[in-house]
């Protein structure tokens, strides 16, 4: 009997022999039982209860201060802005000036007036009189203030007067305060001319009398002419 192996077959039973000890050897580590870990000492037992109290004991007072830290800032926040308020009032306090109360005065009684009598000491009306005393030659101008041809005959003399550089004074015959006064310094007496034009020359002279209307022109000329004998002295 030939007990030679072909090559094919050895070449199996190396294989499989092989496949042999590899698996006997993954039982073996299988089966091998685990290390037994060493049982912890007693002391190492309480140390670590003791670090279990001290971390237990830490974690309270942690979060205590975590709560009560806003509140302190707030706190400081609080009195940094009341000592700010203080101290803006303290400086307006001494910055303003004290309010004074304002002195009151009680206004003087105006003084009684003197009444102006119509009627200088001359003898003219206080308004011509007063005319006089800042003109050479003053223009009367009489008119009655219900008559529109007066008031026609007013404005001509008004005019008149300007144009010579004479004053002027517009008399209503209706007013006795101030038409009596000339009344009485007319040559003869009798009423004014009603329209008329009186001319008077400084310091209270009649220069001139012009009864009824007289237009501007007529009226300066008397003016002008009145000028003329103040300056040569004749009346």
């Amino acid at each position: 009997m030939n007990l030679t192996l072909s090559r094919p077959i050895q070449i199996l039973a190396l294989v499989g022999l092989l496949a042999a000890v590899a698996g006997g050897g993954m039982l073996m580590l299988k089966a091998k039982p685990p290390a037994t870990a060493t049982p912890p000492t007693v002391a190492e037992l309480r140390a670590r209860a003791h670090a279990r109290e001290r971390a237990t004991a830490k974690t309270p007072t942690t979060a205590k201060h975590a709560v009560t830290a806003p509140a302190t800032a707030k706190h400081s926040s609080r009195t940094h802005a009341a000592t700010t308020a203080k101290k803006a009032a303290a400086k307006v306090a001494t910055t303003t000036p004290a309010a004074t109360t304002p002195a009151v005065t009680t206004p003087a009684a105006p003084a009684a007036k003197t009444p102006v009598s119509p009627i200088a000491a001359n003898g003219l009306p206080t308004a011509l009189a007063n005319l006089l005393l800042t003109h050479k030659v003053v223009v009367v101008s009489l008119f009655d203030a219900q008559s529109q041809t007066d008031a026609i005959s007013y404005a001509e003399a008004k005019a008149g007067a300007a144009a010579a550089g004479a004053g002027f004074l517009g008399v209503n015959v209706l007013d006795d305060n101030v038409a009596a006064p000339l009344t009485n310094i007319l040559p003869g007496g009798g009423l004014l001319p009603d329209p008329g034009v009186l001319v008077f020359s400084a310091p209270q002279t009649l220069a001139i009398r012009l009864d009824g209307f007289a237009d501007r022109d007529a009226v300066a000329q008397a003016a002008a002419q009145a000028l003329t004998n103040l300056a040569a002295g004749t009346p």
